[in-house]
């Protein structure tokens, strides 16, 4: 079963990939104004700091395998209007932002679901493994296969990269309908009637697990340190490549995919690095690599040495990210997955608004390099920081609380 979740989310996410390339070039026809093509990205994130709550609570109450279909018919409806916007060449700004803002949205859902929804498709022995595979699948789709595939087509038609992106979502939307109807919530068999008063209920009880769980809220820090460190310093990447290296636009390209080449084989090997490391010690080793590697990228050392820290950086992010995820779903309760990590990733998502902010004023107070040297900076302080929470011998104590934790509708246990 798992196999057919894997084939639905790598069908939805080259249409992502597609888009990442097609929808800033849609837009350059549009409006040359980089402020209204940047609020492309904005209208795609917005729904995580205003709907992912909402969201989480849905994965829990509703049956999972509908919750996913419904995120992609939604982004197949979103596409096929743009395609149809481009076709009948009526496009504008606000369609556009319409459009990815319905995609944020039904991201939201499927991302909530999915986290909920793996743990019940494999054994806890293949955990570790199914992650992997989730996570390298995106990497592959949504930075090497889609971007390019996405600028071909548009270069051929501007419809075509939406039409095969509305494509992708009905397949994922098919693929998902070959597996059995996901479980409910086990303390509520009927779900419930669906009203506002019992999903802000719901997304109460989330929020307060979350709250209680001092492991989950070290993780969150983590993951908070590092997309902030990312945004404050990747997004000045091209800056970095041509102002400190001097690298053509073909060279910056390079970078960019020796990143990506390092993610999919961290992601590939990511069981078993877990194998030679702890928990705890993984998440510390790997996160001090990562603040290594950012900070060495500032020193502008040749475009050699900054293509060989992208792909470090990359490899270990993935192996890392792969056993916070695998964690999390570890210590928390399947029926309250949907409602803690929709808490979890606000705390996570929302960093990247805070470091892009705080990436370009130091940049713009101290020069480029000394954004790369503050976001490696957060990173090494957010492990350090969370260290004591985040040990060996608390990590192995939680999630054996959590084997014997009490009915999923009580109180969290103490972590």
């Amino acid at each position: 079963m798992f196999r057919k979740l894997w084939a639905a989310t790598a069908a939805s996410n080259l249409s992502d990939g597609v888009s990442l390339a097609a929808a800033p070039l849609l837009a350059a026809t549009i409006t040359r104004d980089p402020t209204l093509i940047a609020g492309i990205t904005v209208a795609q994130r917005a729904p995580w700091l205003v709907l992912a709550f909402v969201s989480g609570a849905l994965a829990d109450r509703l049956d999972r395998r509908k919750v996913a279909q419904s995120a992609n018919w939604i982004r197949a409806a979103a596409f096929a209007a743009l395609t149809a916007g481009v076709l009948a060449d009526t496009l504008s700004m606000p369609l556009l932002y319409a459009v990815f803002f319905a995609i944020g949205t039904a991201e939201t859902l499927y991302d909530s679901v999915s986290a909920a929804w793996v743990p019940t498709l494999v054994g806890p022995e293949e955990l570790t493994r199914a992650n992997s595979r989730l996570q390298t699948t995106f990497v592959v789709c949504n930075e090497f296969a889609g971007p390019p595939v996405g600028g071909f087509l548009f270069a051929a038609a501007a419809s075509a990269p939406f039409a095969l992106g509305t494509a992708g979502y009905l397949a994922a939307v098919g693929l998902l309908a070959l597996i059995p109807p996901a479980a409910r919530r086990t303390d509520e068999p009927d779900g419930g009637p669906l009203t506002v008063a019992n999903v802000r209920e719901d997304i109460a009880v989330g929020a307060r697990w979350y709250w209680s769980s001092p492991v989950l809220r070290a993780l969150s820090l983590v993951a908070a340190a590092g997309n902030a460190a990312v945004a404050a310093s990747y997004g000045l990447l091209v800056l970095l490549a041509q102002d400190e290296l001097g690298v053509s636009d073909e060279g910056y390209g390079v970078m960019l995919a020796a990143g990506a080449v390092g993610a999919v084989l961290g992601g590939l090997a990511a069981g078993r690095v877990g194998g030679w490391f702890k928990p705890g010690t993984l998440i510390l080793v790997t996160n001090l690599l990562s603040a290594a590697a950012t900070a060495g990228l500032g020193l502008a050392l040749g475009p050699a040495v900054t293509v060989a820290l992208m792909a470090l950086d990359g490899f270990v992010v993935l192996v890392v990210s792969v056993h916070m995820v695998t964690l999390r779903q570890q210590i928390v309760p399947n029926e309250l997955m949907g409602r803690v990590t929709s808490v979890y990733r606000v705390v996570a998502v929302g960093s990247f608004a805070v470091g892009g902010i705080a990436g370009g004023a130091v940049a713009g107070a101290f020069g480029v390099p000394a954004s790369f040297y503050a976001a490696g900076a957060a990173i090494a302080v957010a492990s350090l920081l969370a260290l004591p929470v985040l040990s060996n011998a608390r990590l192995t104590e939680v999630r054996r609380r959590a084997e014997a934790a009490p009915a999923p509708g009580g109180p969290a246990p103490v972590s």
